[in-house]
């Protein structure tokens, strides 16, 4: 049996963890806000309809004659959404009364 060498090792090491960052998304800081500031646009009763509601938003404000529309990320959607979720009761009820106070809210519990 063969040991394997540093020389082989090494490399495949540093190519495994180059890939594994490469694959796991990530997503720009002014992004996240915009998918925040929908969040907060869009009324939060009912949480299943959440995705959906941010979806409809944020593509049906693309105008016809965009050269560069803006397309829904389901993974950041979902990962505001869960920050909203994390929220305490009395953080969301704060929330829905302002915009403002619900991005803070979000924008502080990243």
């Amino acid at each position: 049996m063969t040991v394997l060498k540093p020389a082989f090792l090494i490399p495949a090491a540093l190519v495994v963890g180059f890939l594994g960052w490469w694959l796991t998304p990530h997503y720009d800081a002014e992004d996240e806000n915009y998918y925040i500031s929908v969040l907060c646009a869009v009324p939060q009763q009912n949480e299943q309809q959440l995705q959906k509601d941010m979806k409809n938003v944020i593509e049906g404000s693309n105008s016809d004659y965009a050269l560069q529309k803006i397309h829904f990320v389901p993974g950041l959607a979902a990962r505001v959404i869960d920050n909203w979720k994390s929220l305490t009761q009395e953080q969301q009820q704060q929330a829905a009364l302002s915009n403002h106070a619900c991005s803070q809210l979000l924008m502080t519990n990243k």
